[in-house]
């Protein structure tokens, strides 16, 4: 079913696209008058059927889609364009939101500005057509981008903080969830191709990060962030 981001109509029990969303639905997909369409608004999905004139009716609400554990991605900043890969895939596995974040050894630098502004916008786009084909209820946001010390100071808003290190030695995300459980809201830290510094890592650590090891395989920066999110989705049960 075709789905279609939309706000609240000022007639009740309606609903209405902005002009990109209709222009989609009426010109490119040419959909026909009650085609049924799942509408997305303030994070609940809504049965409706298109309509021409532009307000859609509110048939039914439908269960949500969204996992019950929130999981912000803060990711060191790629090279190339893996950062379109990461946005994507991360946000049809379930991730919340996205921060970019500039460690020490960061090849590629993020921006500010303009050059900044076109990134999010870029990044964003993608994150809201991942959430469309996927079925999301909550279209998840790449946020602005953060030095190393800025992330410290915003890791210890969240229940707990996983930073998966290939230098962690023991201790896994099953074994982490099997000793404290899963809490609603959790930080997962991936560093950069060049990896995280011991320094860094020291620093996480006294922000209240727990470095994690993801096997005994070292991942790629494009893939870890993923492997990891998925691990945790099926641990705190929202993959079955």
């Amino acid at each position: 079913m075709p789905r279609f981001f939309a706000s609240f109509s000022e007639n009740a029990g309606a609903a209405r696209l902005d002009e990109e969303e209709m222009h989609h639905a009426r010109d490119v997909m040419r959909m026909k008058p009650g085609e049924e369409v799942t509408l997305i608004i303030d994070d609940r999905l809504f049965l409706s059927a298109f309509s021409p004139s532009g307000d859609f009716p509110l048939l039914s609400e439908m269960p949500s889609t969204e996992p019950s554990v929130r999981v912000t991605l803060y990711q060191g900043v790629p090279k190339g364009d893996k950062m379109d890969f990461i946005t994507q895939k991360c946000v049809e596995a379930g991730v919340y939101a996205i921060v970019p974040v500039a460690f020490s050894r960061c090849v590629s630098r993020w921006g500010k500005g303009k050059d900044e502004e076109k990134k999010r916008a870029r990044y964003n786009r993608i994150a809201r057509e991942a959430a469309k084909q996927s079925g999301r209820a909550h279209c998840p946001q790449v946020m602005p981008c953060l030095s190393f010390q800025e992330m410290l100071r915003a890791l210890p808003a969240h229940g707990a903080a996983l930073a998966p290190w290939e230098c962690a030695g023991s201790g896994g995300l099953k074994t982490f969830v099997e000793k404290s459980g899963l809490p609603r809201d959790v930080a997962l830290v991936i560093g950069p191709e060049g990896g995280v510094s011991e320094e860094e890592m020291a620093a996480m650590a006294q922000a209240g990060a727990l470095p994690v090891t993801l096997g005994k395989r070292i991942l790629r920066t494009e893939t870890a962030g993923l492997a990891a999110l998925v691990a945790l989705m099926a641990l705190s049960g929202n993959m079955e």
